[in-house]
């Protein structure tokens, strides 16, 4: 098992699939914190106290809600709460994904420019539309009919969850969940990127990924799958218990400590990965001029 570090190493296994075009990023809700959003128990709560605004529930029951610690069963439940208040659901949202703040020039994309670098496919469960400027509108994939096997691009960003500016793509509610999970083509989709692609988990706490019974049964190469996990020094045990968990899955979790810059951390590995990888991989030229690209022509 790897030490629990401030900069763990790069695998070797993430730079071989990079040169081979077969490593696949899936970024969680913990990437974009970094560009303002909100945590999935914050989105919880504010809307628990959105319902209590609307009048539609008391202060306890308000509390109630709130207390629940599956905040995907709370979202549902607000949802419905509000289903002729369609306009208040979506304020919240668009306020826990920080959405007003998209394409402003102070706005700091560096932690997405420097997954880019990675030179992987990149697939997310955020809805905001932060990352969406480093890719070709048209190249964007939200809904659920667009998800093929067949149409696999690393040129491509894959918002499986899909996106705040699409109400009918989003994928918060449990009904929402169960459409997209046992929709073939999705499934599909999915079970391809994990036979075939090295994955790399970047920002997701162990709960948070839905993923898991399409990992499983991948028959992915001796390479595996990797994921980025946050602990503090003293939680040595509380890694290799969650490892033996994750030896399951085919997972190998890459620690790294959080003691001295908890949650920004993540963007210093980040950082120091991306520098690793253009000095260490032999296919990143093509990768910088699609990022150039990007940049020059956001909305092509």
């Amino acid at each position: 098992m790897m030490k629990i570090t401030e900069f763990p190493a790069l695998p070797d296994e993430i730079k071989e699939a990079s040169n081979k075009e077969k490593l696949a990023i899936f970024i969680g809700a913990g990437v974009s914190r970094f560009l303002g959003c909100e945590s999935w128990a914050t989105l919880a709560y504010n809307l628990t106290t959105r319902c209590e605004k609307e009048g539609l529930i008391n202060h306890l029951e308000q509390q109630s809600l709130s207390n629940l610690t599956d905040f995907k069963k709370t979202i549902t439940i607000c949802h419905e709460i509000l289903k002729d208040k369609e306009s208040a659901f979506m304020d919240e949202m668009q306020k826990s994904l920080n959405d007003s703040e998209v394409s402003k020039d102070n706005f700091d994309l560096e932690i997405y420019k420097d997954l880019f670098s990675f030179n992987g496919l990149f697939v997310t469960t955020n809805a905001d539309r932060h990352i969406d400027q480093l890719f070709i509108k048209d190249n964007i994939v939200k809904d659920l009919k667009d998800f093929y096997s067949d149409n696999v691009s690393k040129y491509k960003l894959y918002k499986i969850h899909g996106c705040i500016t699409d109400k009918e793509s989003l994928v918060f509610t449990v009904d929402r969940y169960i459409e997209q999970y046992l929709n073939k083509n999705f499934s599909d989709f999915l079970q391809k990127i994990f036979n075939e692609y090295t994955v790399l988990f970047v920002g997701y706490g162990l709960g948070e990924i839905e993923l898991l019974d399409y990992i499983f049964k991948s028959k992915s190469g001796g390479s595996g799958h990797f994921m980025l996990k946050d602990y503090f020094k003293h939680e040595e045990k509380i890694y290799r218990f969650e490892q033996l968990y994750f030896d399951k899955l085919g997972i190998k979790i890459i620690p790294y400590e959080k003691d001295q810059n908890g949650f920004n951390q993540l963007k210093d590995i980040i950082k120091n990965w991306a520098d690793k990888i253009k000095i260490e991989t032999v296919t990143m030229q093509k990768v910088f001029e699609d990022i150039d690209d990007a940049l020059e022509n956001p909305n092509e």
